[in-house]
């Protein structure tokens, strides 16, 4: 039995996990005394702490703040970086639109034509890209602020979703059929920057990385072109980020449960699954002991009462959560709109249920 597991035991036995012990608990395979809770959010946490969420992209000291307040406010398990909101993307030259009361989102991709636009896309700098170093920064500062009492998660997109990033979902889609080898190139070179941009990450104090890749749901692409295009990439930037030892989230949004296995090789410590993946099934195809996220549904967190959010929040853990090894979670990242009464109902139903 290793340190790491006897002081997680030992923990358990005098009921003293704080919250990082907690989800690296989980994230070990070990088996904590309830289920931490790790709500993907962002723009929700401004609105709880009264800032607007486009002042938090360019200050460090807001979006700690928003942070810091609604963990303590709330009791829930984790803090999160800005999630970068496609600004690698925007690194290598896509435009985004930044407004008031909006998540940052693509206007203009870098890449129309692979011929004249490719060999122009560079790898950024993510210490000197102003955007990006400041998000960085606000990593740092949380780290230093919650340093093994809360775990810090910092974002980094999956390299086909960079890739559709770069040169827009659409064309992506046409591109696997009509324009593979060059395709090919933009993710091998969406890889590179990504490995870049995550070993800044990590270096900035991230506890655990958190990738999406939503161009890889059941939704928009078969199983076969996941495992072609989203998958091999994802892996080989899952293997950089785990060799430092950093824990690993993948969450791809959509009904995935034809590609679970798959998700699970890309060597992941952790799969975020969305509230169209039937839980007990995704249980079942993975086993007792792999460590799961989700999957209380995000409409119901937004338009529910405390009791609906309770009742969601116990039944997700009878489903996966009765060894241990899960996250509580919402199936998707959490819209701005939901009542903080909600978030506390997950957070204390959570806590009601000793493993």
């Amino acid at each position: 039995m290793g340190k790491k597991t006897r002081d997680f035991q030992l923990k358990r036995e005098h009921r003293m996990m704080n919250s990082y012990e907690k989800v690296m608990c989980v994230l070990e395979g070990e088996k904590p005394d309830t289920s931490p809770v790790v709500p993907i959010i962002s723009d929700w946490c401004s609105i709880q702490a009264g800032i607007e969420f486009i002042d938090e992209l360019e200050s460090v000291e807001k979006h700690v703040y928003s942070q810091s307040f609604c963990v303590s406010q709330f009791g829930y398990d984790a803090v999160w970086d800005i999630g970068s909101r496609h600004s690698e993307s925007e690194a290598m030259g896509s435009v985004l639109k930044i407004s008031k009361g909006a998540k940052p989102y693509v206007v203009d991709y870098a890449v129309k034509d692979y011929d004249r636009d490719l060999p122009k896309l560079k790898l950024f700098d993510p210490y000197t890209n102003k955007r990006l170093a400041t998000y960085l920064e606000q990593t740092r500062c949380l780290k230093r602020r919650f340093q093994g009492e809360v775990p810090v998660i910092g974002y980094v997109q999956a390299p086909f979703r960079h890739a559709a990033m770069l040169r827009g979902p659409e064309n992506i889609m046409r591109d696997m059929h009509r324009h593979k080898d060059h395709l090919k190139e933009l993710c091998e070179l969406a890889l590179n920057s990504l490995i870049v941009y995550a070993v800044a990450v990590i270096s900035a104090g991230a506890d655990i990385v958190f990738m999406s890749d939503p161009t890889s749901s059941g939704s928009a692409i078969s199983k076969k072109q996941w495992e072609q295009w989203g998958f091999p990439y994802l892996k080989r930037l899952v293997g950089l980020i785990k060799r430092s030892g950093v824990k690993t989230v993948l969450h791809i949004c959509g009904n995935t449960e034809d590609r679970l296995e798959s998700m699970a090789d890309t060597g992941v410590d952790c799969l975020s699954l969305d509230e169209a993946v039937d839980f007990e099934k995704a249980r079942k195809i993975l086993g007792p002991s792999y460590c799961l996220m989700g999957n209380i549904n995000t409409s119901l967190m937004a338009i529910g009462n405390p009791k609906s959010v309770e009742e969601a929040t116990k039944e997700v853990i009878a489903k996966a959560g009765k060894y241990g090894h899960l996250l509580v979670s919402g199936g998707c990242g959490l819209s701005a709109n939901v009542p903080p009464e909600n978030m506390s109902a997950m957070v204390k139903a959570a806590g009601e249920v000793t493993l």
